[in-house]
């Protein structure tokens, strides 16, 4: 009895298509957002300092309990240090989820220029398959679809353009031309490793 087969379960690289662009532009909307952060963290930070202060002035200026007082300063104290940790945890916290919200949301632009890149390459090299849609969430698709469109277009001349030149090997064959080895039938032999090259691009 086969094992069931495991969900497969995506790592964070596998998130990092182009690390050099997604992760200059991550790290810089992270550190922003966290200099922003600390900043809305510190005003926070002061106003509950200085209302702690007003409130050991009002105390001071009403009563004179010595215990008493020192109570509340221990109090407000522990209550200004417990903000600082709150407010450094909760940031902390956001800028983590921050960072990989915005590593999927690159993933998801770096995705669709990652395989206009291959196809690229696939080109270079003399190779028009077939392109194949983006996934539904990813980005570009208006620019992914004027890069099909051009695609397969180019793919279509270059069928044509094939069987424009094989009906032509088949008529001289037919016709007798070029049979030997003459010039005109090792052009005729070159025209045909050329079809065939074509056709394979195609494949």
């Amino acid at each position: 009895m086969s094992n069931p087969r495991r969900p497969y379960r995506r790592k964070l690289s596998n998130f990092l298509l182009n690390k050099s662009l997604q992760l200059r532009y991550v790290v810089m909307v992270t550190a922003v957002s966290a200099v922003i952060s600390a900043a809305l963290g510190y005003l926070i930070w002061r106003q509950e300092t200085e209302a702690s202060s007003h409130i050991m002035e009002a105390y001071d200026s009403f009563f004179d309990d010595e215990e008493m007082r020192d109570e509340m300063a221990d109090q407000t104290s522990t209550d200004d240090r417990n903000l600082i940790l709150t407010m450094a945890g909760v940031g902390i916290g956001l800028m983590a989820v921050l960072f990989l919200y915005l590593v999927v949301m690159t993933h998801r632009v770096a995705g669709p220029l990652f395989k206009v890149s291959r196809y690229f390459d696939e080109m270079a090299s003399g190779r028009l398959g077939p392109v194949y849609s983006l996934r539904k969430h990813d980005m570009l698709q208006d620019f992914y679809d004027k890069f099909r469109d051009m695609h397969d277009a180019l793919r279509e001349q270059h069928k044509v353009d094939t069987e424009v030149m094989d009906r032509f090997l088949t008529a001289c064959e037919a016709a007798g031309v070029g049979v030997g080895s003459g010039a005109l039938g090792r052009e005729l032999a070159d025209l045909r490793e050329l079809v065939a090259r074509r056709r394979k691009a195609l494949a």
